[in-house]
């Protein structure tokens, strides 16, 4: 029985929706949106990890540079 009511009221909510509020449409535009940050929090920690070593290289050339000169 609640089953039942759960169904008709859920019915009743899409089928008073209104087409301009394109309820999917904010749904599709929420999963692109999710999409979009997950695949740049791995290209950061794909590049970030580039980003490091590059910076660790760098410094390695600092110090070895100062050790030079002392």
């Amino acid at each position: 029985m609640k089953c039942i009511t759960l169904f008709l009221v859920l019915s009743l909510v899409v089928l008073m929706a209104e087409p301009g509020e394109a309820f999917i449409h904010h749904l599709f535009r929420g999963i692109v949106e999710v999409g979009k940050t997950i695949g740049k929090t791995i290209h950061g920690i794909v590049t970030g990890g580039k980003k490091q070593d590059l910076q660790e290289q760098q410094d390695q050339r600092m110090f070895e540079r100062e050790r030079a000169f002392n």
